[in-house]
């Protein structure tokens, strides 16, 4: 029987919807300050609530940060999925992976994460996502390796190529800001069409000279 018509959360979903606005605000946090200088008094103030409300969804800091790079991971994984459904060429499905994660790394609803905190997390922690990145990025190196034989991708060393994108990927969420003036959108266009252009067997001649004047989208 549904209860007031499922018009008002559910329990379940009340929880979650707190604990997603919790790692919304962390990331941000962390990706302003710094996981080191981020305190969770600091979050339990942005959040208008005790410190004391935040140990009903972490014990502590580092089970906050470590459920940040699961939410990153959960929308790497997600991005690298629906991208595969594609029919494309490799560069294809690699441009459509990067932008898919990017978008949604820069949206105000997601947990827009640095990627570059690793070493605060506990030793299990730090060794569970290191193995969850690894298998990301050896299947953005899979694409580059189908994108180089069908022709798509230049002949490159897969693994430098993707060590120097996801590097710069996983550095935008520290200076990107929804005041300035790029959208999210405009923003992923724009880096989707730099790594592009770096890898394409036939690169665009050009790139657009002013991001703020992209169309508001990252198809292609």
């Amino acid at each position: 029987m549904a209860v007031w018509k499922n018009t008002v959360p559910s329990k379940d979903e009340l929880y979650e919807s707190k604990r997603a606005a919790l790692l919304r605000e962390a990331a941000a946090a962390f990706n302003r300050r710094g996981f080191h200088a981020t305190s969770l008094d600091e979050i339990a103030q942005n959040l208008g609530v005790t410190k004391a409300a935040l140990y009903h969804y972490f014990p502590n800091k580092q089970t906050l940060l470590m459920a940040c790079f699961e939410k990153a991971m959960d929308v790497a994984f997600d991005s690298l999925a629906r991208a595969r459904q594609q029919e494309a060429t490799g560069r294809g499905r690699l441009r459509l992976t990067l932008a898919l994660y990017l978008e949604q790394m820069l949206d105000e609803l997601s947990a827009c994460v640095v990627l570059m905190e690793e070493n605060a997390l506990t030793p299990p922690d730090h060794a569970r996502m290191v193995q969850m990145r690894d298998r990301f990025e050896q299947a953005l190196r899979d694409l580059v390796r189908d994108g180089i034989a069908d022709g798509s991708i230049v002949a490159c060393d897969p693994k430098l190529a993707m060590f120097t994108i996801l590097g710069a990927l996983n550095w935008i969420p520290k200076w990107f800001r929804h005041s300035g003036p790029w959208t999210a959108t405009q923003t992923t266009a724009a880096v989707s069409d730099l790594f592009e252009r770096m890898l394409s067997s036939a690169p665009a001649p050009a790139l657009a000279r002013d991001v703020g004047l992209m169309p508001l989208t990252t198809a292609k």
